[in-house]
C-alpha cells in the first residue's frame, strides 16, 4: 500500500510517515498543496491523508485537486478542529465524489491509524484504479459499436432480514488497452443518443440477470438509471418492449437524480408519470444532495427515495447525520414509498439505519458492484454470507 500525507507541520508529517512505515505503507510526504498533484500522479497512492490547514491554502483545496485529477483512493482527513469542522469537511469532500473515509482527528494513536488502514483497503475504493486517467471524447459511442460495454450489480438487502431484493444496474467499459472504465470517465463525454442506448442497454442486461435460475424463486426488483437528457416517450415505449420481451418477468425500477427535480422539472415529472403508468417504478437518487423541494417532490410519482451516501456515511457517529437520516426516511415513509441507503459501509451504520427505519440498503458491507456471474454466486448464497452485520 501506498500513501501520500499532505500537511505543513513537518515534524507531523515526519511522524505520520515513520507510523505508516512501521505499518507496512510506503508514504511520502509534501508540506504545501501546490505539491499535492505531482506527488499523486507519480505515487498512484491508495490513500491520501490530508490536513486542513496548510498555511495559505486548506484541506478544500487539495480535495478540488484530488477531485480534478479523479482520484479513486481513499482519502483521511487528518485535523485538530472540532469534530463538527472535521464532519463538514468529509461532507465537502464526499459531495467532490471522493472516498472520504472517517477522519483521523488529532493527536491519534497507532491503532487509529491501523484502522482508517484496513478501511482503505477492504472499502470500495480498493477495486479501483488510484487515477482515473481522462478518456477521449466519444468513447461510449465507441464501447457500445464495439462492444466494450458491460454491465455490473450491486445488490439491494431488506435491513432487517438480510433477504437480497434486488440489485442496481451499473454501466463498465472494458477498454482492449485502458482496461475497465468507469462511468465517471466515459458519461461526461457522452450525447443524447449515446445515453438514450445505454439505457436501453442496461434495461437488456437486467432483463438478462432476472434470467437467471437463481435458486429460490425470490424474483428480484433491477435499477437502471436514467439521464434528464434521455427522457423521452420513446425511451419508455423500448423499455417496456425490453421488459415485456424478457424470458421471465423483470420488475425495473428507473432511477432519476434529486437534481433532475430542480429548475425546469416538468420534462422529468412527466417521464416519471408516464413510465408508471406503463407499469415503471420510479426511484428518486442521490436525495439530500440535490435541490429538490417537497412539492417536486409531491408532484413526482415515486417509489423509492434513496440517501445519498454523503449522508449515510457515518451516521451511527453523527448526530446530525442520524437526524437527517431520520427525516428522510419519515418523508419517503410519509410518501408511501421504501428507503434506500446508498453507500453503507460500517456494521454501525447498517445497525442504527436499520432501527431508524430504513427499508433497503445498498453498499460494500453487502458487496461492492460485480459481473453477472459473481453476482448470480452471490444471490445464491446464504444470508449469512451476504448480510455482515448479522451473526
Amino acid at each position: 500500500m501506498k500513501a501520500v500525507i499532505v500537511d505543513d507541520d513537518q515534524e507531523i508529517c515526519e511522524l505520520l510517515q515513520f507510523q505508516l512505515q512501521h505499518l507496512g505503507v510506503e508514504a511520502r510526504a509534501v508540506t504545501k498543496a501546490s505539491d499535492v498533484l505531482d506527488a499523486v500522479k507519480q505515487e498512484s497512492p491508495d490513500i491520501v491523508f490530508v490536513d486542513m490547514s496548510l498555511g495559505e491554502a486548506d484541506g478544500v483545496d487539495v480535495f478540488h485537486i484530488l477531485r480534478d485529477i479523479r482520484f479513486m483512493g481513499a482519502l483521511v482527513i487528518v485535523s485538530g478542529h472540532p469534530e463538527s469542522v472535521l464532519r463538514h469537511a468529509r461532507d465537502v469532500a464526499l459531495r467532490l465524489g471522493l472516498d472520504a473515509k472517517a477522519p483521523l482527528k488529532k493527536p491519534f494513536r497507532l491503532q487509529d491509524l491501523r484502522r482508517v488502514l484496513d478501511e482503505a483497503s477492504s472499502g470500495p475504493s480498493a477495486n479501483f484504479p488510484r487515477v482515473l486517467k481522462p478518456c477521449p471524447e466519444g468513447l461510449l459511442r465507441e464501447g457500445i459499436r464495439k462492444n466494450w460495454l458491460e454491465f455490473w450489480f450491486q445488490p439491494k438487502v431488506e435491513l432487517k432480514t438480510g433477504c437480497l431484493t434486488g440489485a442496481e444496474c451499473l454501466a463498465r467499459i472494458r477498454h482492449p488497452s485502458a482496461g475497465l472504465l468507469f462511468p465517471g470517465q466515459f458519461l461526461p463525454s457522452a450525447d443524447d443518443d449515446d445515453l438514450h442506448e445505454l439505457t436501453v442497454r442496461a434495461a437488456e442486461a437486467a432483463a438478462k440477470a432476472a434470467s437467471l435460475d437463481l435458486g429460490d424463486g425470490v424474483p428480484l426488483r433491477f435499477s437502471i438509471n436514467v439521464s434528464t437528457r434521455s427522457m423521452q416517450p420513446a425511451l419508455i415505449l423500448q423499455l417496456k418492449k425490453v421488459r415485456d420481451g424478457a424470458v421471465r418477468p423483470v420488475d425495473l425500477i428507473l432511477e432519476i437524480t434529486e437534481s433532475d427535480l430542480g429548475g425546469d422539472s416538468s420534462v422529468c415529472q412527466a417521464f416519471a408519470t408516464r413510465a408508471v403508468l406503463h407499469g415503471f417504478n420510479i426511484s428518486i437518487d442521490d436525495f439530500g444532495c440535490g435541490y429538490a423541494t417537497f412539492e417536486r417532490l409531491r408532484r413526482t410519482p415515486f417509489s423509492e427515495l434513496k440517501l445519498d451516501r454523503s449522508v449515510v456515511a457515518g451516521c451511527s457517529g453523527d448526530r446530525a447525520l442520524r437526524n437527517i437520516c431520520v427525516a428522510t426516511i419519515q418523508l419517503a415513509h410519509g410518501f408511501d414509498a421504501l428507503a434506500v441507503a446508498e453507500g453503507v459501509e460500517t456494521q454501525e451504520d447498517a445497525a442504527v439505519l436499520a432501527e431508524i427505519g430504513c427499508d433497503i440498503a445498498q453498499g460494500y458491507l453487502f458487496a461492492p458492484a460485480l459481473p453477472l456471474e459473481e453476482f448470480a454466486a452471490y444471490v445464491r448464497s446464504p444470508i449469512e454470507a451476504r448480510y455482515k452485520t448479522k451473526s
